[in-house]
């Protein structure tokens, strides 16, 4: 294990600094209106449902560690503003304590237990702990968090830590975001107008306990009673060995108008 570990970790570092020259391509500008979701990158999106701001796991750095990001951050997330801040678990690159930093603090954050604290040190002020099967509600959404499956441990010391996936509704509209992880049943016959799905992250294979493959992940989303999938959590860093093209391949391959693949800093409405 330890020399394979090795051997996935060298493979990427090169995929990464073979990028370090060339740079980073442009987002689209896109502007977000009502009941419209905009990629950001990553697993980070903007969500606009009934004029409501939401943002899923903010991540707006050039690089993590050695990994480049490949795609750069919108210019106009500089002057956003959020109602609610949702994080799905502990990895860096979804609770990420400088891109949060970033963003106005009287905003609502909903996290995995174990994270109230240091963000009351950023200067969050109304922060809730929520876990699998628990619902925040007040006068404009709900939330109800789901398990995924997936080790949410920030590090991989200890026990294993859950991973939450979110539905978000608000009147007559609802959204899904799955954030990461592998294969599940548990949103068999979730309803939701748009639901934004992992598809990268799957190579090499040992990484299916955690992460999901595009075929996998739109298995996840028949499953429930939706019409739009749109596949995120690629395209930005290069985290596994997989190649962008392939997994963008592998979704096309798919033949499913309902699959709406859009780019970083473009927007869809539901």
């Amino acid at each position: 294990m330890i020399f394979s570990n090795l051997i996935f970790l060298s493979k990427m570092a090169w995929k990464n600094i073979k990028t370090y020259s060339k740079p980073m391509e442009e987002a689209h500008k896109e502007q977000i209106k009502e009941n419209s979701v905009r990629w950001l990158g990553h697993a980070t999106s903007l969500i606009n449902i009934n004029n409501n701001i939401i943002i899923t796991d903010p991540l707006f750095n050039s690089f993590l560690g050695h990994i480049k990001r490949q795609v750069k951050v919108p210019d106009d997330i500089n002057y956003l503003k959020t109602d609610y801040i949702l994080l799905s678990h502990g990895h860096t690159d979804h609770i990420n304590f400088p891109s949060l930093r970033k963003l106005n603090k009287d905003a609502v954050v909903l996290c995995p237990k174990g994270y109230k604290y240091i963000l009351k040190l950023i200067g969050f002020k109304r922060i809730f702990t929520i876990s699998p099967g628990e619902i925040y509600s007040d006068a404009n959404i709900s939330v109800k968090a789901f398990e995924a499956k997936h080790d949410g441990r920030r590090f991989y010391i200890g026990k294993n830590s859950y991973s939450n996936s979110y539905l978000i509704n608000s009147g007559n509209k609802h959204v899904f975001y799955a954030g990461d992880t592998a294969f599940t049943e548990e949103f068999k016959n979730l309803d939701a107008n748009i639901a934004l799905m992992p598809v990268g992250c799957y190579k090499p294979d040992r990484f299916s306990q955690m992460h999901c493959t595009p075929e996998e992940s739109y298995k996840m989303f028949k499953m429930m009673n939706c019409c739009k999938m749109v596949p995120i959590h690629y395209k930005t860093f290069m985290l596994s060995l997989e190649d962008f093209k392939e997994t963008y391949d592998r979704l096309v391959s798919l033949n499913d108008t309902n699959i709406k693949i859009i780019n970083v800093g473009q927007c869809i409405d539901f």
